[in-house]
């Protein structure tokens, strides 16, 4: 069986221009070990080729990058295993410079016939569909062949509709027209899986059980298409370089419920990937680090290596400061797994096409996944093969529409109807729960016969005003939001609750009739509701959480936080932390003990790089301590009878209460702190 990843490893980009020369001239054996000890790596993933194509090791495949006197991955490998460090392999899989410019026709071609751009410096994408695979899985067969490696990373990896001759031949062969997108989507598709299949054979052409890791730079919800050909599962998502900083935990909140062991992967940088020189704070990374540990993940950092070979020593400083802190923490997180109480379905796991390995942003997944977090509530982000059974709530956030044709739709609502059945409580909004002609509500929703969908609202923007029933605003409306809702009406008799009204404008803005710089005012209630309940189940009339994702404002999160404690009132786990706080529970169960996560910092948005799509940075500097933090924890059929804080061991007074639970106070929280709870 293979073995468990490890917590700290080092992702170490080599992607080196066939121009340099002196490649590797300056590495150095006892350097390069003093590093990795200076950074506590215990894992480190090589470079066998770079996106030039330059293989870094003799080779009768590939190309020999010509600026190396001596090959440089026999001597890392080497190096590593001197001091047990692990060593994962990278190949550059959908990038090959070498080989487009000695290849052009195994480029990708779009609609239009473009390869590329040949003045712009960039990578070129590749075609799986054309010979370059059999010369791809030709180098990985001869990297597992000569190297005893601790895996194969292969990395670029997405099914994209293809124009090439390649693609053009064979889609005319099994009769797909290439007019039709969906078909050339579903035929890419099985492009990108006979690409997963050969090269994952490549990988394990050896040993069976190899690990292997195809990396997308996102891993769909819903593609088990993509996933099921992974050894584990590594988290790509820097939050300085265009990931943000919730980007991993709803990620890591995902691929905590498919089985696979799996780590997340930041960079050193104070950008992104490749960025020669930079360095972000020490801080940052400990926050980075700390909060793949709390959601479940092991470690891994991002760094460039110098072509000369050398390592930096401020880099495996700042590493060390962040990893010093992770293997001190590795007896309280090692087998752990979260404990949730509450199942955001993904949106994205409706799509078709998720086996591409494409990250399109889920608005509506990330404004709910952002509630939840800010909120300190414990969730799963789920596909649609998920078992309902140990959650009370489930999500279906704005866009849940489930198809009558398609098998997967109809057997999550029948799991979905079961679950209602044993008392499940649902939240729904905007089209979720809707018939996909949209004129009703489906069965499983238990709403069919207590709701009727009178259409769409001509007004956008209108207004919510909540009632008694979500208590938490401080803004009691009218509360205007964008995007238009639904027009739906309570049944006579339904048990349906009116939990906020809405408010019409005058009219909608126009070139005839305006009111001041922005929308329209409200212009009294109107005849349909918001939202309703009853107890079992919420529904919100608006898109809430897209509209959370676009305009942050803090009072829609407060309804929808109301509006779940009224389905859900004795959480699991809950603290006294600000919005900016993120909270999780994980249990070990060879351990028999809960470790509960605090976890705080602030990002700031700073600067904004060139270019037309400038954008700011997310950057942690400052740590700020939060102190005396009240927490309670009342985990069904578990008595806590000690709280003590980890690493340290000190015991923290408990106090039972009504329900079952304890609380205790956490007196300080910097960047990161767990606290172990036994029974």
């Amino acid at each position: 069986m293979t073995e468990e990843l490890r917590f700290r490893q080092i992702h170490l980009d080599f992607h080196t221009s066939e121009k340099i020369a002196g490649v590797g001239a300056r590495f150095e054996r006892a350097r390069f070990q003093e590093m990795l000890r200076e950074g506590h790596v215990d894992s480190v993933t090589l470079f066998a080729k770079c996106h030039h194509g330059m293989s870094y090791h003799e080779t009768n495949v590939g190309v020999r990058h010509p600026g190396m006197a001596e090959d440089l991955l026999p001597a890392q490998l080497d190096a590593c295993r001197e001091i047990d460090v692990r060593t994962p392999i990278y190949i550059s899989a959908g990038l090959d410079e070498a080989s487009i410019f000695a290849h052009p026709d195994w480029g990708y071609k779009d609609r239009d016939g473009r390869v590329f751009e040949p003045l712009s410096p960039g990578f070129k994408m590749l075609c799986f569909n054309t010979p370059y695979l059999d010369y791809l899985c030709a180098q990985i067969e001869e990297v597992v062949e000569k190297f005893d490696g601790d895996g194969i990373f292969l990395d670029i990896i997405g099914a994209r509709r293809c124009y090439c001759s390649w693609c053009m031949k064979g889609m005319l062969a099994e009769g797909v027209n290439p007019l039709d997108d969906a078909q050339a989507e579903e035929y890419a598709a099985r492009v990108l899986q006979n690409y997963y299949a050969r090269t994952t054979a490549a990988a394990r052409s050896k040993d069976p059980n190899h690990r292997v890791f195809h990396n997308s730079g996102h891993i769909p919800k819903g593609g088990k298409a993509a996933i099921q050909w992974n050894s584990h599962l590594e988290l790509e998502s820097l939050p300085t370089g265009g990931w943000g900083y919730d980007h991993f935990p709803i990620s890591a909140k995902y691929a905590a419920t498919t089985g696979y062991d799996f780590l997340g992967m930041t960079g050193k940088f104070h950008t992104t990937w490749g960025e020669f020189g930079g360095f972000k704070r020490a801080d940052a990374l400990r926050y980075e680090c700390a909060a793949m540990l709390a959601f479940g993940a092991k470690c891994s950092i991002g760094d460039q290596l110098h072509p000369s070979g050398e390592m930096n020593p401020d880099t495996y400083r700042l590493v060390g400061a962040a990893y010093t802190e992770v293997e001190t923490k590795e007896p309280w997180v090692s087998g752990a797994r979260a404990v949730s109480e509450i199942a955001l379905v993904s949106p994205e796991a409706l799509r078709t096409d998720q086996a591409r390995g494409a990250w399109d942003h889920a608005h509506a997944e990330e404004g709910a996944a952002r509630m939840l977090l800010e909120a300190h509530l414990l969730f799963d982000v789920i596909d649609l093969d998920r078992d309902l059974a140990p959650y009370k709530l489930v999500i279906l956030p704005d866009e849940i529409v489930l198809s009558g044709e398609n098998a997967a739709h109809q057997a999550f609502a029948r799991r979905l109807e079961a679950f209602v059945g044993a008392g499940g409580k649902l939240l729904l909004s905007g089209r979720s729960g809707l018939t996909p002609d949209q004129t009703g509500f489906a069965v499983w929703t238990g709403l069919a016969d207590r709701l009727t969908v009178a259409g769409r609202s001509p007004w956008n923007p209108d207004y919510l005003i909540p009632t008694a029933a979500l208590p938490t605003s401080p803004a009691r409306g009218p509360l205007v939001i964008h995007g238009g809702a639904w027009d739906v009406v309570p049944e006579l008799d339904s048990g349906l609750q009116v939990l906020a009204l809405r408010a019409e404008p005058y009219f909608n803005r126009a070139f005839d009739h305006f009111c001041s710089h922005f929308h329209t005012p409200d212009n009294g209630v109107g005849p349909y509701p918001g939202a309703v309940g009853d107890g079992e189940a919420v529904y919100f009339a608006h898109d809430i959480f897209t509209r959370y994702r676009r305009y942050g404002q803090p009072v829609y999160r407060d309804f929808v936080v109301d509006a779940i404690r009224t389905l859900i009132s004795d959480p699991i786990a809950e603290a006294i932390l600000p919005s900016t706080a993120r909270l999780s529970l994980m249990v070990q169960p060879e351990e028999e003990r809960y470790v509960l996560h605090l976890l705080f910092a602030t990002p700031v948005l700073r600067g904004a790089a060139e270019g037309e799509d400038a954008k700011p940075v997310e950057v942690i500097e400052d740590l700020t301590p939060l102190y005396d933090v009240r927490c309670r924890v009342n985990i069904p059929r578990v008595k806590i009878r000690s709280a003590r804080l980890a690493p340290t061991g000190e015991t923290l007074e408990i106090e039972e209460t009504a329900g079952g639970g304890v609380t205790f106070t956490v007196p300080k929280v910097l960047c990161h702190q767990m606290v172990e709870l036994s029974e």
